[in-house]
């Protein structure tokens, strides 16, 4: 009686070790398992959160480039300048344009423009028509256009800042103490000045532009930040330094972040030939790291 019950022990706890070894092993492959699954799963996962990554940096540069873009083609003629280290790009922005009247004529609609107060004379003169309408400049008739807007006839060379800045007479570009003021003329606008100007050149095309001021962009590579200032008076000398005059007081709008690089370079062309500049821009997260480089052609024949 006790041997059986000394085999029945036996048996149990043979039963017991099988069991806990079955329970090791089932262990040890379930962590190699999951070691497999973990490894499938993970570097997938790693692979989509660098893809999405680089694509969220390939977006903000490039959101960036072409909001320069659009700047830089509407850039007044000779205007653009690029700051000594590269960091610094301004503009004389444009809203519209259109052809001066330079003499008497009617354009086939019935409404003559004989008038001397129709045509822009090189004198001190103080209104003008232009050959139709204003196409994208947003006005009412009667009313100022916006303070600081200017206008600007054949800014050629490099007067073009000093004459903004000072306001000198003659000059390129209207005062920026200038109102305009436009009205309906027939078919043409009518424009009147507060003062009268005498532009320095005209155009061999007669064309005039509407400045609405200048726009700066400054790259912040401690800040990691590219920032679009506006709002701001012209200076003869480029402002870099948005803590002094006269960006201390333009409006400030974030163009890009995580900027680790960022370089303009400007090559103004010649009479024959449009400028180009240059944009590169880095921008990082982690270790991502993006660099794109946009060329736009600048239209500088006023």
């Amino acid at each position: 009686m006790e041997h059986r019950t000394g085999s029945r022990r036996r048996a149990l706890r043979s039963q017991a070790a099988f069991s806990l070894v079955e329970l090791t092993v089932v262990i040890a492959l379930g962590a190699i398992v999951a070691g497999m699954v973990t490894g499938f799963i993970a570097r997938p996962m790693q692979g989509y959160r660098d893809v999405t990554v680089r694509a969220t940096l390939v977006d903000v540069a490039e959101t960036a480039l072409r909001r320069m873009s659009r700047d830089v083609h509407a850039a007044l003629p000779n205007s653009l300048r690029v700051s000594v280290d590269g960091r610094s790009l301004e503009l004389l922005h444009t809203v519209d344009g259109a052809r001066y009247r330079r003499g008497p004529g009617d354009d086939g609609s019935g409404t003559p423009h004989g008038l001397p107060e129709d045509r822009l004379e090189f004198v001190a003169d103080a209104e003008f028509n232009v050959l139709g309408r204003f196409a994208n400049l947003a006005f009412s008739y009667g009313t100022p256009l916006p303070a600081g807007t200017r206008l600007a006839v054949y800014t050629t060379g490099g007067a073009v800042w000093t004459d903004a800045a000072t306001s000198p007479d003659p000059a390129t570009i209207t005062p920026a103490a200038t109102r305009i003021t436009i009205t309906a003329d027939g078919d043409e606008d009518h424009v009147t000045l507060s003062a009268p100007h005498r532009f320095r050149f005209e155009s061999p095309r007669q064309r005039l532009s509407v400045v609405d001021g200048p726009v700066s962009y400054r790259c912040d590579l401690a800040a990691g930040t590219l920032t679009r200032y506006s709002g701001y008076a012209a200076a003869s000398a480029q402002p870099t330094d948005p803590a002094l005059p006269p960006l201390d007081t333009a409006a400030a709008a974030r163009a890009a972040d995580r900027l680790s690089d960022c370089r303009f370079t400007y090559d103004p062309g010649t009479p024959s030939r449009a400028g180009l500049v240059t944009i590169r821009l880095e921008v990082t997260e982690g270790d991502e790291r993006v660099r794109l480089l946009h060329q736009v052609h600048v239209e500088n024949s006023p």
